[in-house]
C-alpha cells in the first residue's frame, strides 16, 4: 500500500472540493425537494436523506476523476 500526502490546503489540488461541488450541484437540482422537507412541521430526517442521497450520487469513477483532474495519479 502507498501513502500520498496532500499539500497544504489549496482548493484546486484538493479532490474533496470537487465531491463537495456535486453534492451542491446535486442539493441546487433537487432544491424544491429539500426546501419542502425544511418545513418546521417536518422532522428533518428528509433533508438528511437528502444529503445522503447527494453523497451517494457520487460514483467510484467519479471520486478518481476527482484525483486525476487535480493531478494525482491512481495506481
Amino acid at each position: 500500500m502507498h501513502y500520498f500526502f496532500l499539500p497544504p490546503y489549496s482548493p484546486d489540488c484538493n479532490p474533496v472540493e470537487l465531491g463537495f461541488s456535486c453534492i451542491k450541484s446535486f442539493v441546487q437540482r433537487e432544491g424544491e425537494i429539500v426546501r419542502q422537507d425544511l418545513h418546521p412541521s417536518i422532522d428533518y430526517t428528509y433533508v438528511y436523506l437528502h444529503l445522503i442521497r447527494a453523497t451517494y450520487s457520487i460514483a467510484s469513477n467519479d471520486a478518481c476523476g476527482f484525483f486525476n483532474h487535480c493531478g494525482y495519479t491512481i495506481l
